[in-house]
């Protein structure tokens, strides 16, 4: 079967006869701890290669001369530089939702009664989204004691709307409304745009107290996950 890198020691037999710089050995062995997976490691070979062959012009013999080159960089994530732990940025997306139909039945009587029905189209143009979410560390009482714990901390929230067209098709008064609708537009738009972002706020807000709550009862496992400790982690601080 195939063999997992780790069984590897050294450089692996298929490749042991061939020349290789430290740059394509430092990779190997990075492959081998589990640091990087097979298509980074193919990267690097490549890269290694094709500077080789760069360097030489047309006297390359297929010998790759030993170069020393600095290993690759490995991602880390270090929360004293930047402690965000997820970052959204959406920009003038625009969706429509086309020929819908609707069916509302009211408990009082209106100009609609019985039944307010029909179909409809509605486009939003220019949504934008902005979200980010930290990981900071605040003071928590665990029977009794005080003691920091990993928390999910939400920075940044923003939603905009520039606009929102709504049309009614076979109500019965599908000109009325329309009408009513496009002279009011700009106040509709801020309407929804206000409801929409108060929905994605508690939304969000559930979202972290359920992830705070699996962090408290874990928080060695999210520690490890990350490749930190509570010492890196800057304090919470709430403004009053």
């Amino acid at each position: 079967g195939i063999k997992h890198p780790s069984q590897f020691h050294g450089i692996p037999k298929p490749l042991d006869d061939l020349p290789m710089s430290d740059t394509l050995k430092a990779g190997i062995e990075l492959w081998q701890k589990a640091a990087i997976n097979d298509f980074e490691l193919l990267e690097i070979a490549i890269r290694d290669i094709s500077y080789q062959i760069s360097h030489s012009g047309d006297n390359w013999n297929g010998d790759i001369e030993p170069v020393h080159q600095q290993p690759p960089k490995q991602n880390v994530f270090n929360p004293k530089e930047d402690p965000t732990v997820l970052f959204l940025d959406i920009k003038n997306l625009t969706m429509n939702l086309n020929e819908f139909t609707f069916r509302v039945e009211k408990k009082e009587p209106t100009i609609f009664d019985p039944v307010f029905e029909g179909s409809g189209s509605i486009m939003v143009k220019n949504l934008s989204l902005a979200l980010k979410v930290e990981i900071k560390k605040e003071r928590a009482k665990k029977n009794g004691v005080e003691m920091y714990r990993p928390v999910f901390h939400l920075t940044t929230l923003d939603v905009g709307l520039e606009k929102l067209k709504i049309v009614f098709t076979e109500t019965g008064a599908d000109w009325l409304l329309n009408s009513v609708l496009k002279g009011f537009r700009r106040q509709t738009s801020e309407i929804v745009e206000s409801i929409l972002k108060e929905q994605i706020t508690q939304q969000v807000h559930s979202l972290l107290e359920n992830a705070n709550g699996f962090v408290e009862s874990n928080p060695d496992l999210l520690m490890v996950a990350l490749g930190i400790t509570l010492k890196d982690l800057g304090e919470s601080i709430v403004s009053v």
